[in-house]
């Protein structure tokens, strides 16, 4: 793999391309999906990808290269459409290697893991015992190797296992809940944990009514608190700036959440998101985006950091710059204070469809889903549905007064894209609609 990624880097600059880099990944991944509290499908994959980035004089091309057995005519043909591209006038280059890189961190346990179905078990039978009365989900095993070359200098190598399961459970059509499990370490692995969660929101979220519209206290769970932070880390990204879609622009230094709020990304630290490096070779570190209440920095590659002015923070994504693993600081509230501070408000458990209606400001809106919960001086008082947070999303980050102590590491395909670890906050009068309006 180490030969093929240099071949790709050789043969682009012998080609007449400036730079070029290449990241050679083997994937091992192993996959269960069940349905109606059973397994109904298990899948393996032993898979090896090529992705190439070639610049020709300014003209940036990047593409997967699936079939390595005609691997010069692909990188060939990558030229020539670069070279009938117009010129990419933000485009300034990759980082110059070579770099040192910490220890390589992987779980010898998940990596000889070949059957998850105990996990599977765990998590649906928790969830029945919750009450719940039918699960379906996934579980994964991610093992992948990764073998990155530049022509500037940068030798690579990284391997990344992981954990994960995705489980959610209905007590009828309009009654569910969702729990997620992520773990980089099979001893930290509870899939229980997120069946019970799954199960006991489901077997709480019985026969709702439809709910009003107004501004109302909320109590986020984790899960839909990662999607805000997840929309938090994106919109920090500086080619999301420079494009327009970031209510974050000029914004450095200026208040933007309240000082409850420190988020960071951190691609070296323990989660799923973990990497030794980023797609330029760039060793991963700690980057603080927002300090209480305070935009820090966007992230960076080594083309947007030299637009700005500043330094790389190890975010490439070499078209755009992106999170590795993002981290909401815990407060020093327990989540029962949470819920007792919420005198007159909603619980929300997750959501998804967040939609932009301006990204320059920030209005969006994004649908709760599963259980949504009527809370009065700290209690359940009754389940609502068909409703919509429509707000602001500085304004949300702005109104955030407490956050728990502890917190969860969550991801899902629909609205927390980034690995993230999330705890229970409150938030004080945030907008809510009725689905419709």
């Amino acid at each position: 793999m180490e030969d093929t990624a240099e071949r790709i880097v050789n043969r682009a600059i012998n080609l007449g391309c400036q730079d070029a880099v290449a990241d050679v990944a083997v994937n091992r991944s192993y996959q269960i999906r069940f349905a109606q509290n059973q397994v109904v499908i298990s899948n393996r994959w032993r898979e090896t990808t090529a992705s190439a980035f070639i610049v020709y004089k300014k003209r940036v091309v990047a593409s997967d290269i699936k079939d390595l057995t005609k691997l010069e005519a692909q990188v060939e043909n990558l030229v020539k459409i670069a070279k009938a591209s117009q010129e990419n006038p933000d485009y300034a280059g990759i980082a110059k290697g070579p770099f040192k890189y910490d220890r390589l961190v992987v779980d010898k346990k998940i990596v000889d893991l070949t059957d998850g179905s105990d996990h599977v078990q765990a998590a649906v039978g928790a969830a029945l015992e919750e009450g719940a009365n039918e699960c379906a989900g996934s579980f994964w095993k991610y093992d992948e190797e990764h073998f990155l070359r530049t022509s500037n200098g940068v030798n690579g190598y990284d391997r990344r296992s992981s954990l994960y399961l995705s489980i959610r459970a209905l007590m009828g059509l309009e009654s569910s809940g969702h729990g997620v499990a992520c773990a980089t370490k099979l001893s930290q692995f509870d899939p229980a944990k997120a069946g019970h969660k799954a199960g006991r929101i489901a077997a709480l979220a019985k026969n709702p009514v439809t709910g009003r519209a107004g501004t109302f206290d909320i109590v986020f769970d984790p899960l839909i608190f990662g999607s805000l932070i997840d929309q938090a880390g994106g919109r920090a990204g500086a080619y999301s700036v420079l494009a327009g879609l970031s209510p974050y622009a000029k914004k450095i230094g200026k208040k933007v959440a309240s000082e409850a709020v420190t988020i960071t990304d951190d691609g070296s630290a323990e989660s799923i998101g973990r990497r030794r490096f980023d797609s330029e070779g760039v060793p991963t570190k700690r980057n603080t985006i927002i300090q209480k209440g305070i935009l820090k920095t966007y992230l960076h590659n080594t083309s947007t950091a030299k637009k700005f002015k500043t330094k790389t923070t190890a975010n490439a994504g070499l078209i755009a710059p992106d999170a590795h693993a993002l981290f909401c600081k815990p407060g020093d509230w327990t989540k029962d204070e949470i819920f007792e501070e919420c005198k007159d408000g909603l619980w929300l458990t997750n959501t998804w469809y967040t939609r932009y209606q301006s990204y320059v400001t920030g209005d969006f809106s994004t649908i709760p889903r599963d259980g949504i919960f009527r809370i009065k001086k700290g209690e359940v008082v009754g389940v609502w549905k068909d409703l919509r947070l429509t707000d602001n999303l500085i304004n949300v980050w702005k109104s955030v007064v407490g956050l728990s102590k502890n917190v969860d590491q969550v991801q899902w395909w629909g609205e927390v894209g980034v690995p993230t670890f999330a705890p229970y906050a409150l938030a004080r009068k945030i907008g809510i609609t009725k689905s419709a309006e």
